[in-house]
């Protein structure tokens, strides 16, 4: 197997601060316009994203469309947050802080240009089309910060309520479960042992780690659907199959199937993230608590995706392995093997088939 370092990292394009030469407004003073007018945004992020945006979904404080910039045709790697206008595509490692760089990226303008759209847009001023009583856009700007503060702290406080809610629900139903029948169809469909799962009744119970708490949990159906317990924590949270030890490899991948098949493989511990997106925030997790391990990246190999959009699983492998500092290793894949297969698992799966 072999490890591959991370080239270095390329962030996504600045989308238009330029510099100015002389007899120009100057820079300061045009960065503080464009965070008024991004400031003044925010109320109205509903109707500003269903118009720029018009195939996506409400989820929470998020804004879930597809990425049009590139050619997405399925929601689910790029979201909007309506409280703060933080944008980010995982799959292509594009992000922004705000509407006004948004709007810039989605335009392909510089963000001087996409501030003065969205101003004649909310009926607002831009630069020197007025002149401006600076005190009074300083006391507004401070209301918009505190008014930001509040939201996010209100967002903090009810995500974490629901956290504790699904923790004990986790803890009750992770106390109720049995030991994981070894026949029971998810597992001999993926080939993989128990290990530390359990089930309850049809269902096998995922246990979902938080600083060395039990938070949450995936359950897996007999065909292999997946739910996680609603409202329960996920973000930087894993599945770890075997022990961490100091100095030794632990690898951290997608999924279930996944993880236990390379534990089982490589005899080395093996987080899983349960998603291409937890992947950067999982691993800074394990990096914080365990600063002696040897972190590796397992990647999935979304190969039958790279025709008309990107290998999302490929990329955000490759850019968790490049935040962490750490290397990463895919699936060596035969040349006869179908394109459908992307993780070890599917490999590992395939190969024994063949026997």
């Amino acid at each position: 197997m072999h490890i591959k370092q991370p080239a270095n990292k390329r962030g996504p394009a600045a989308f238009g601060l330029k510099k100015v030469s002389a007899g120009q407004p100057a820079l300061a003073s045009i960065h503080v316009e464009i965070q008024r007018i991004a400031g003044a945004a925010l109320p109205a992020a509903d109707n500003l994203l269903a118009d720029w945006l018009p195939d996506g979904t409400r989820k929470g404080k998020e804004y879930w469309p597809t990425n049009p910039v590139r050619g997405d045709r399925k929601p689910g790697s790029f979201s909007i947050n309506l409280h703060t206008g933080k944008w980010n595509d995982f799959a292509s490692d594009d992000k922004g802080g705000d509407l006004v760089s948004l709007l810039a990226y989605l335009r392909g303008c510089s963000q001087i240009e996409a501030a003065r759209i969205l101003a004649g847009q909310l009926g607002l001023h831009f630069g020197g089309d007025h002149k401006r009583d600076l005190v009074d856009e300083e006391v507004a700007r401070q209301r918009m910060a505190r008014r930001r503060e509040q939201l996010q702290q209100q967002d903090d406080e009810e995500a974490r309520a629901k956290w504790e809610q699904a923790s004990g629900r986790a803890r009750r139903d992770w106390a109720l479960a049995g030991k994981a029948d070894p026949n029971h169809p998810y597992l001999a469909s993926k080939r993989i042992k128990p290990h530390h799962l359990r089930q309850r009744g049809g269902e096998l119970l995922a246990p979902i780690f938080w600083r060395g708490e039990l938070v949450s949990l995936q359950r897996i159906k007999a065909d292999g659907g997946k739910l996680f317990l609603r409202g329960g924590r996920f973000k930087g949270c894993y599945c770890l199959f075997g022990y961490i030890e100091p100095g030794v490899e632990l690898f951290i991948v997608e999924g279930i199937a996944t993880a236990a098949t390379l534990h089982e493989l490589t005899g080395k511990p093996v987080a899983a993230a349960m998603s291409a997106g937890n992947l950067l925030p999982a691993g800074l997790e394990l990096k914080r608590r365990y600063p002696d391990v040897v972190l590796i990246v397992g990647g999935d190999d979304d190969r039958a995706k790279e025709v008309g959009k990107p290998n999302a699983g490929k990329l955000a492998a490759i850019h968790a392995a490049s935040m962490l500092n750490c290397g990463y290793v895919l699936p060596a894949w035969p040349a006869d093997a179908p394109l459908h297969l992307s993780d070890f698992n599917d490999l590992a799966v395939w190969l024994g088939g063949r026997k």
